[in-house]
């Protein structure tokens, strides 16, 4: 089974570097430069012949925008499924850095350097996205066959989670993602849970891609960021 997590394309909160989250906000609409970075992201699906299986893509405005823009020619029937949505920033969404350390400085200052989730009001807790994480991989694992190619269009924050349960990390690892970044893994979903030797049979599990952006130049894909 191949698994292809795709970012959304850039937003006005992208560029302005305003925390996003779970919330459709007007300024977590698709620029007009993430109108292109999607279609173009299309066109190299075309061009290389990339179909999948079957399509998950969040429900937010951005990831069902990006999917619509890149994915339409498939003519597949889309599962929309909040697992994919972005993870709940709380009181962050929608406002700069500077905003949050005035409005907020009291969770400001406890988030800044530990970036626990876990103190800020109406956040999704930390526990609660590893767990949204991991039941996304459960769900694709228990409904796929290893000839079948997922591909899911989702967030930032939320691929980050889904690649540490992927590669079994305890940790959080940070990553400068670009808009429409690719990932790709290849796993057997009836292999997965097996705790014999197989685990260490890297034949079995594969890294194809990895933050990749292959259908646009370094000046298309902009600055990497994690909003």
């Amino acid at each position: 089974m191949k698994l292809l997590l795709i970012r959304h394309g850039e937003t006005y909160a992208n560029i302005n570097m305003q925390w996003s989250g779970s919330k459709d906000l007007e300024i977590t609409n698709l620029t007009d430069h993430g109108i292109e970075q999607a279609k173009l992201l299309g066109k190299w699906f075309m061009d290389n012949k990339y179909k999948p299986s079957f399509v998950y893509v969040s429900p937010q405005k951005r990831a069902l925008d990006t999917y619509s823009l890149a994915g339409a020619h498939w003519n597949l029937k889309e599962v929309v499924t909040p697992l994919l949505k972005e993870t709940g920033a709380g009181d962050f969404e929608g406002l700069t850095w500077n905003e949050i350390e005035r409005l907020f400085p009291t969770q400001a200052q406890q988030f800044e350097h530990s970036r626990n989730w876990d103190v800020v009001n109406g956040a999704e807790t930390e526990s609660e996205r590893r767990s949204r994480a991991s039941l996304v991989l459960d769900i694709i694992l228990s409904h796929s066959q290893k000839t079948d190619h997922i591909a899911m269009f989702c967030h930032a924050n939320i691929i980050q989670q889904i690649i540490s349960v992927l590669l079994q990390s305890p940790k959080l690892w940070g990553i400068n993602m670009k808009n429409t970044a690719l990932f790709e893994f290849e796993l057997q979903p009836n292999k997965w849970n097996d705790q014999t030797r197989t685990k260490f049979n890297p034949t079995l599990w594969r890294i194809l891609k990895f933050n990749e952006h292959p259908h646009l130049t370094s000046e298309q894909a902009g600055p990497g960021n994690k909003n």
